[in-house]
């Protein structure tokens, strides 16, 4: 579309480069302040520091009472105690093994009431005392984080596998 044509959408008529930009992000989210974004991902540091550091409590008290996560199998555990629990369980697989979580690619949005919802890629991998290096399957994650006291912690969380995504989608 050159500047010189019209088009009209919905009730806004379009007639330059400009306004072509202002209607294709009206819609956007909201972009997130710099102090949000940055609070957001160091919260995320410490919680996978915790996690990737053997500390299962202190990565539970990162969740709400009453917390729920969905992990990519559909198996959800709900409130700190059964998320200490399932991340200690989960760790059994890494037999003395040194993981480490990587989020990325993340989406920051915060709604009037102060929620924060989030979504990230997800890669983790697990080196062993060989210098072995395996790369477990990448994820899709959403999460939902509220403010206690002023601090943000996770109100909830859906883990989507990649391969169980792509393996459900071709099988109909």
């Amino acid at each position: 579309m050159t500047t010189d044509e019209t088009t009209t959408t919905d009730t806004t008529t379009i007639t330059d480069a400009t306004t072509i930009a202002d209607a294709t992000t009206r819609n956007a989210p909201k972009l997130p302040s710099p102090e949000l974004y940055v609070e957001v991902t160091q919260f995320y540091a410490r919680q996978m520091h915790r996690m990737d550091g053997d500390d299962f409590g202190g990565f539970a008290a990162t969740f709400v009472a009453g917390a729920e996560f969905r992990l990519a199998g559909g198996t959800v555990l709900t409130g700190p105690e059964a998320i200490e629990a399932g991340a200690r369980a989960a760790a059994g697989r890494f037999d003395g093994a040194q993981p480490r979580h990587w989020f990325d690619m993340m989406t920051v949005e915060e709604a009037d009431d102060g929620t924060v919802s989030t979504s990230y890629y997800a890669t983790v991998t697990v080196t062993s005392a060989q210098g072995a290096v395996l790369v477990e399957p990448t994820c899709f994650v959403r999460d939902t984080l509220v403010r206690v006291s002023g601090v943000l912690r996770s109100r909830s969380r859906v883990i989507e596998r990649d391969d169980l995504v792509v393996h459900a989608r071709t099988q109909g």
